[in-house]
């Protein structure tokens, strides 16, 4: 297996945040799979078609995408992700575009997702763009969910503040939604199976306090 994480950011990351999911994803990754960390002024949609083709052109044969606010909370949960992958499944956190009436669907987010090459090639190498059906890689799951390949979504156990309103946006829960009689979900969620608690995603990292709030945990993560 020659597996690769990548993170993807933007110039308004601090790069104390990008050292320091760096630094949390190293030491959960006792096997040393090559993790890159990508600075990107494109649409996320672009930038992760244009990393997939890189990733094979390097020789990678399994891909996660993690995204940079995102980080491992145990020693085995990369080496469970892309040996889930290697079966054949698409693996990853869960997430419903809540802006889009598609019947709740829930998806395997992009910014928690692993697949190998094998499987992104028999649902057809779909762009991770937006479509009218779906956000930011949600047809990769609605084309492994029509060709009968199985969908491994990881849903998240709790959160620590509600979202972040902007003033435009109708008065809310004070958290995101997933299906009716599934969990929700807001800043700082840990995602698990069962009991066992396998990342944690920040959210809305671009909001003021954000980035401190990601590094402080990472901090407590690494003992500083």
């Amino acid at each position: 297996m020659n597996a690769c994480i990548i993170s993807i950011f933007m110039n308004n990351i601090d790069m104390k945040t990008v050292e320091y999911q760096q630094k949390v994803v190293a030491k959960f990754n006792p096997r040393g799979y090559q993790h890159y960390s990508v600075l990107t002024g494109l649409q996320p949609g672009y930038t992760m078609d244009k990393l997939v083709e890189m990733s094979r052109n390097k020789g990678h044969d399994v891909i996660m995408f993690l995204d940079v606010d995102c980080i491992p909370l145990e020693g085995d949960v990369l080496e469970y992700m892309f040996n889930v992958a290697e079966q054949g499944e698409l693996i990853g956190d869960a997430q419903r575009s809540n802006h889009i009436e598609n019947d709740q669907h829930i998806f395997i987010a992009p910014h928690n997702i692993t697949f190998t090459m094998e499987t992104y090639d028999k649902i057809g190498r779909p762009s991770f763009n937006p479509t009218y059906r779906g956000d930011v890689a949600e047809e990769l799951t609605f084309r492994a969910e029509e060709l009968g390949i199985k969908t491994n979504i990881i849903l998240p156990m709790k959160y620590d503040a509600p979202p972040i309103r902007m003033e435009w946006e109708p008065v809310s829960e004070p958290y995101w939604k997933l299906a009716e009689g599934m969990p929700v979900y807001g800043i700082g969620t840990t995602f698990g199976i069962d009991d066992d608690e396998m990342f944690w995603h920040n959210y809305q990292i671009f909001h003021p306090g954000q980035q401190e709030r990601f590094q402080s945990k990472c901090k407590d993560i690494l003992g500083e």
